[in-house]
């Protein structure tokens, strides 16, 4: 069960949207204090535009930042380390007093370019890491004080395909994998790694391929509940295409046509979502979310899972409920990397 707010602290870092986004959501419905590094901070302010922003003289935070009672937001990026230390502070504390957050989520990644099968920051994930870390250190080096001794933790969300300890993904996905999204797996494999040599109590999540269904029971909708073709048909054709041989051109239509198809896969109604739901909760399969477990110390597979898809809602969730929630990690969790697949 989650620890009653507010005696902790959650800082997140990439949480305007997609996995992050979800669990913050969850973590603050269920009574935490959060605090958010925002590039624009307006994307926050209109996800949650039933909170009030305007309290900044009233808890003591200067103009960069501004704040709720359970929510904070700071602006800046998470590669410039100053910004990401004032993330790293439990708000409202005095210079005498100051803490550091008890867990930091770090949900960050680059935007893919289609054309050019590259993200738009090679680096972001490797590099940010790397600040947080420095961000880290700096505020141990200036006396603040932490919770416990392995705190902060470190929850980051990485990807499937990248494992040492064997194949993670299904056989019609690996052309995928392997091909095009090469440069930001390979950025995440350095993220990992600086992460698993910093000495700090982690947990890694691998999500399988992330789609924007709000849950399983809406990809069940949008795709036939009665068995009918649920997408995966479209996925292996596109990865078993070539994308080296592919004109600029043609790369520009199979963009245009994966947009369109993943548009159409998710027309549906709000009721049938609902009737879905419903129906799934029945028969226990709303989250159905397989886990598999790596050791990256011992660089050891404790357990396998392999699948094709995740929702990022799904994601979110689960990684708030097992690898936040608890007031330590789980032992299963601790120092280790999940894989989490439908």
């Amino acid at each position: 069960m989650p620890e009653p707010a507010p005696s902790r602290t959650v800082a997140f870092l990439g949480a305007s949207g997609g996995v992050g986004l979800a669990a913050l959501r969850r973590t603050l419905a269920n009574g935490y204090r959060c605090v958010a590094l925002c590039r624009d901070p307006s994307k926050l302010t209109a996800i949650f535009p039933e909170m009030d922003l305007n309290l900044e003289a009233q808890t003591g935070l200067d103009d960069t930042m501004a704040a709720t009672r359970r929510l904070t937001l700071v602006r800046g990026n998470a590669h410039d380390v100053d910004a990401v230390a004032r993330c790293l502070l439990v708000p409202g504390t005095t210079d005498g007093e100051r803490r550091i957050v008890d867990c930091v989520v770090s949900t960050i990644g680059g935007k893919f370019i289609l054309s050019k099968l590259t993200v738009d920051d090679p680096n972001v994930c490797a590099n940010g890491m790397a600040t947080l870390l420095a961000a880290i250190k700096r505020l141990r080096l200036e006396g603040v004080s932490c919770s416990g001794p392995s705190t902060p933790r470190i929850v980051v969300v990485s990807t499937t395909g990248i494992s040492k300890c064997g194949r993670d993904v299904p056989l019609a996905l690996l052309p995928l994998y392997h091909g095009m999204l090469r440069v930001p797996h390979a950025d995440k494999c350095v993220m990992e790694e600086t992460l698993v040599t910093s000495g700090e109590m982690f947990a890694i999540v691998r999500p399988s391929l992330l789609v924007d269904y709000e849950s399983e029971a809406e990809a069940k909708a949008a795709t036939g509940a009665n068995g009918g073709n649920d997408g995966r048909v479209f996925l292996k054709q596109l990865a078993e295409t070539n994308f080296s041989v592919m004109s600029k051109g043609e790369l520009e239509v199979l963009r245009t046509t994966t947009k369109d198809e993943l548009g159409r896969q998710r027309q549906t109604t709000k009721e049938e979502v609902k009737a879905l739901e419903d129906k799934l909760k029945k028969e226990h399969m709303y989250k159905n979310i397989r886990v598999g477990i790596e050791d990256p110390i011992a660089n050891k597979r404790i357990s396998s899972t392999v699948g094709y898809t995740i929702s990022r809602a799904d994601a979110g969730r689960w990684l708030a409920e097992k690898l936040v929630f608890p007031a330590e990690l789980p032992a299963n969790y601790a120092r280790h990397i999940a894989t989490i697949t439908y």
